[in-house]
């Protein structure tokens, strides 16, 4: 049943010309998964957002400035 259900799954992406692409984000160390258009090449998604990482990477940068004025 579960090669069937992943070979479906397999089939769908294929007809839908979409690739995922895993990575890690170098600022936050936050997993990124990219979801790009197979022909064009062009990122149709981004989990989390650009927008979502930059404010992850500004709320370490505050907890770091906070952590030192504790100190």
């Amino acid at each position: 049943e579960v090669d069937e259900a992943v070979g479906k799954i397999n089939d769908f992406v294929r007809t839908v010309h979409r690739n995922l692409e895993f990575s890690v984000d170098e600022e936050t160390g936050r997993t990124v998964v990219t979801v790009v258009n197979g022909e064009t090449g062009e990122v149709v998604r981004q989990i989390p957002p650009e927008e979502v990482l930059a404010v992850a990477e500004n709320l370490e940068d505050l907890r770091g400035v906070l952590f030192r004025g504790q100190a």
